[in-house]
């Protein structure tokens, strides 16, 4: 585990990149891959693509991807007292909110503090002790007295807030941060690229790193129209509800390697989700049984990711396999993930690249 590099997660997780305003993790991931990558695109939605050319089979396309985008909340109105209301972008728990410091980015890219303000607790009654208050009743305080005072400080309906970052590895191998996912996945990601640019695999890779999952789970979908790959490998995080007050039947652990995704839903509301194609799976299986890489199993409603609808692109669908990195605390503003699941994926994933290659049969029937 030591070999990685931890500060390049802790730099990720501070990037502020609410859905939508991906802008300053576009330009860091941009500036990043772009000594590493035989070329580098950006489409008119934010979404990162660099290309390396296989050295074997320059036509099998693989497709790695991860999505840059965190979740957060939009300045939805300013009152007169200077007090910013606020909505949600993606699924943020209004449980974790009160209290919580974040960080306004305005349209001159800049950042301002602001706190959620909690009630006081000896005006609270005790009907409102035990309850969360909707995100509606809500506020952000900047510290500002007037709304003249806010829009001076640059501030303006529809700017984006996030958690303010908070990157720490605790305990024995523990990493607790905002924008865990997927910036763990942006992790794995561009790990995998040092080493493929040093000893490139046969088949042609294309690292994606996509927008706008946490808002509508549909900004990755033209990379796959750009890429056309033959396989897609699609990370991200999973829940890890290993903790006391959680009760699973069968669930992944913090600590017990990354997951493959057996099934995700989403719910009757969509009806979106995915399932990894069985023989990429297997293959995948394999490659961690080879490997001595510990495996999960993952099934879970109420999650969907990227695959989801990229599955029925293209005039025969896709061939697309998820791998999930366990975590706790999700859209939380101290999610976590352990250091050894992290580099057991990397290791994963290098072993599956090298081993893709067109002769592989992943047909179904």
């Amino acid at each position: 585990m030591s070999n990685y590099d931890w500060k390049l997660l802790e730099e990720l997780c501070s990037i502020h990149a609410v859905s939508g305003r991906e802008d300053r993790a576009v330009r860091f991931i941009k500036e990043s891959v772009e000594p590493l990558a035989d070329s580098v695109t950006v489409d008119r939605l934010g979404n990162v693509v660099a290309r390396l050319e296989g050295s074997e089979n320059p036509d099998h396309q693989i497709m790695l991807q991860a999505h840059m985008d965190e979740l957060g909340l939009i300045v939805r109105g300013i009152t007169p007292e200077g007090f910013l209301l606020i909505e949600r972008i993606g699924g943020v728990p209004e449980k974790s909110l009160l209290g919580q410091r974040l960080d306004i980015l305005t349209d001159q890219d800049q950042l301002v503090p602001a706190y959620v303000g909690p009630k006081s607790h000896h005006i609270t009654s005790k009907e409102e002790k035990f309850t969360v208050p909707a995100v509606h009743d809500m506020f952000l305080d900047a510290g500002f007295s007037s709304r003249e005072e806010v829009e001076k400080a640059g501030i303006q309906v529809g700017d984006p807030a996030t958690y303010h970052p908070n990157f720490h590895r605790i305990g024995n191998g523990l990493i607790i941060s905002k924008a865990l996912d997927n910036r763990v996945g942006i992790f794995v990601l561009l790990e995998l690229l040092k080493r493929f640019h040093k000893d490139r695999p046969g088949s042609s890779l294309a690292f994606s790193f996509t927008v706008l999952e946490e808002f509508s789970i549909r900004g990755s979908l033209p990379t796959v129209n750009l890429v056309q790959p033959d396989v897609i490998l699609s990370i991200d995080i999973t829940i890890a509800p290993d903790t006391p007050i959680d009760k699973p039947i069968d669930p992944v652990k913090m600590g017990g390697g990354p997951a493959i995704k057996m099934m995700d839903f989403h719910g009757r509301g969509t009806l979106g989700g995915m399932f990894s194609s069985p023989k990429l799976r297997r293959f995948i299986e394999a490659k961690a049984q080879e490997n001595n890489i510990p495996l999960q199993r993952e099934v879970i409603v109420g999650v969907i990711t990227d695959p989801a609808f990229q599955l029925y692109l293209g005039d025969q669908g896709q061939t697309i396999a998820g791998i999930s990195i366990p975590q706790r605390y999700s859209h939380a503003s101290i999610s976590a993930c352990h250091e050894s699941d992290i580099s057991r994926t990397i290791e994963l994933l290098d072993s599956t690249t090298r081993g893709l290659n067109p002769e592989l049969d992943l047909t179904r029937g």
